[in-house]
């Protein structure tokens, strides 16, 4: 019988089993905010300069806000999928715990 590391808990109770205990681990999404936090912050700051800039707006700066834009949303949509996926995942471990 291998030993569990460090990161998990396994057992517990008065038998080796799962019976009476508690395993607890964190699923942490900070990475994935602060991703996107970061890249909505870019966004922001190149409409600024925009706004600034009033009249004097290039195809390129219009282009560069598209792929900021781009980025924001692939960033969003994969932040979203990993969260949905977790979710799914979790779901189906807790259908299949018999009690």
């Amino acid at each position: 019988m291998s030993t569990p590391n460090s990161n998990t808990s396994v057992g517990g109770g008065s038998g080796g089993g799962m019976q009476g205990g508690v395993v607890r681990e964190g699923f942490k999404i900070d990475f994935l905010t602060s991703i996107v936090s970061d890249a909505t912050v870019s966004a922001k700051r190149k409409l600024e300069i925009l706004k600034a800039r009033r009249s004097s707006i290039s195809i390129a700066d219009m282009f560069d806000m598209q792929m900021l834009m781009n980025h924001l949303s692939q960033l969003s949509e994969m932040s979203t999928s990993v969260v949905a996926a977790s979710n799914t995942a979790i779901g189906s471990m807790a259908r299949n715990v018999k009690a």
